[in-house]
């Protein structure tokens, strides 16, 4: 089986490779695979995931499609068919494009549709990949050389707002502690390389989930390929 994940742009894309490593391998040696695709930036997502996800479906028997933008930022999108203001509305962008493809270039009907749509998950980076960071605090506050406190910010992280998304605060930090301007392709994965266990990022020292819907993705995936992420 081939899982293939649809996100934005190459710094989604270096960072989860970072982070899902050991996953990765563990996936390799029951002859699974997880390919990460970046189509390029916010706008060519909504305009390729269709047709990138319908090739998948309609190509491989067993393999499975995700779906991973941001929800940040959405305004842009207000007045277009991909107006979204929340994960739901994401979600609901994500399959029709992905119906649209399987009917209009795959020539597919229902009830093929619907079965092949039971192997795409429509998920999300809430609100941006930089959730995934501040989830893992520990790692965060290591690679910054923070002793002690880093600063408040919403739990769980993916509850943050469209005014001060996740992206913002990381770059705060990285101005105010370290000193240098956040460069995603750069931090990103060298703070997530270093999460031994993803488990320790899906929950805070209290046992509660910190980011609920990236955990639902990873358990999607987990329970297609019966291989756990954590």
């Amino acid at each position: 089986m081939k899982v293939w994940v649809f996100v934005e742009g190459p710094s989604d894309r270096i960072a989860l490779e970072s982070l899902w490593k050991a996953w990765k391998e563990r996936l390799r040696e029951k002859r699974h695979g997880i390919a990460i695709i970046p189509l390029d930036d916010k706008s060519r997502f909504f305009r390729k995931i269709g047709h990138h996800v319908a090739e998948k479906l309609v190509g491989g028997a067993q393999d499975v499609a995700v779906g991973l933008p941001d929800l940040y930022p959405s305004a842009a999108y207000n007045s277009t068919i991909y107006k979204h203001d929340s994960i739901l509305e994401l979600q609901r962008v994500q399959v029709s494009e992905v119906k649209r493809a399987l009917r209009e270039v795959y020539r597919q009907q229902d009830p093929s549709v619907q079965q092949l749509l039971q192997r795409f998950l429509p998920s999300a980076l809430k609100h941006d990949l930089e959730m995934l960071l501040l989830a893992a605090k520990q790692e965060l506050a290591g690679y910054l050389r923070v002793p002690g406190n880093l600063g408040s910010w919403r739990e769980p992280v993916e509850d943050q707002n469209q005014q001060r998304p996740p992206k913002r605060i990381i770059e705060e930090l990285f101005r105010t502690k370290k000193g240098c301007a956040y460069r995603d392709t750069l931090h990103a994965p060298a703070v997530l390389g270093r999460v031994a266990d993803i488990r320790d990022l899906l929950f805070n020292q209290q046992k509660q989930v910190q980011c609920p819907v990236f955990k639902e993705m990873l358990d999607w995936i987990g329970a297609r390929t019966g291989v756990p992420a954590y």
